[in-house]
């Protein structure tokens, strides 16, 4: 998470590709991000399933 903390960091915008569900992974970067104010966009297409 610490990397990923960094990432965030000198980002402008999280960009996700999937579902983001549970804790830890891309939950935990997607909520840090949204945490810090940090637009965050969720790409995922409609006919796609998990």
């Amino acid at each position: 998470m610490a990397g990923s903390e960094i990432l965030v960091g000198i980002c402008d915008e999280t960009l996700v590709f999937g579902p983001v569900c549970g804790y830890g992974g891309t939950a935990g970067v997607v909520a840090y991000a949204g945490r810090t104010g940090m637009p965050v966009r969720i790409l995922w297409p409609e006919d796609a399933t998990r």
